[in-house]
């Protein structure tokens, strides 16, 4: 069954939804912004390290894309990790406009300690969930999730 539009009885209850979303992610954003602090480094950048640290050698274009943010911002991120000796660049070999993407080996111990920071995180979030209520949570956010596809890019 498809779905034009919510009965006004079942916004309120999205409403309220989209604020739950807002206060986990605040919640997210303020733990990682307290435990990161002191490591130079800023809400999403840890999240990058990791991704990285399972893609080594991806290339700045891969990361925007598996990121979902912008190669702008990407290179500004990248920029940042370099300066601080997590990352470093390296030109490809088959082309030298390309740049691949490597972690340090401060970069590998920073990457390690923000995957358990992120476990961490996801204990305290989802305690008290079982597997069949993880299982519903995760298909109805990508059933939420896909309906985005359907906009247009700004």
């Amino acid at each position: 069954m498809i779905r034009r539009g919510l009965e006004s009885a079942m916004k309120q209850e999205v409403k309220q939804l989209m604020e739950n979303i807002g206060e986990i992610m605040k919640f997210i954003h303020l733990r990682s912004y307290h435990k990161m602090n002191d490591k130079l480094v800023y809400p999403g950048q840890p999240k990058l390290l990791c991704r990285i640290k399972a893609h080594e050698g991806i290339t700045q274009k891969e990361l925007s894309e598996k990121s979902f943010v912008k190669p702008a911002t990407i290179t500004e991120m990248i920029s940042k990790l370099e300066k601080n000796h997590y990352i470093y660049r390296v030109p490809d070999e088959a082309d030298k406009r390309v740049m691949r993407v490597y972690l340090t080996p401060e970069g590998h111990k920073f990457a390690e300690y923000a995957e358990e920071f992120i476990d961490s995180v996801i204990d305290q979030l989802f305690i008290g969930l079982d597997e069949e209520e993880l299982q519903q949570l995760l298909t109805l956010t990508d059933k939420v999730k896909n309906n985005t596809q359907n906009f247009e890019k700004p």
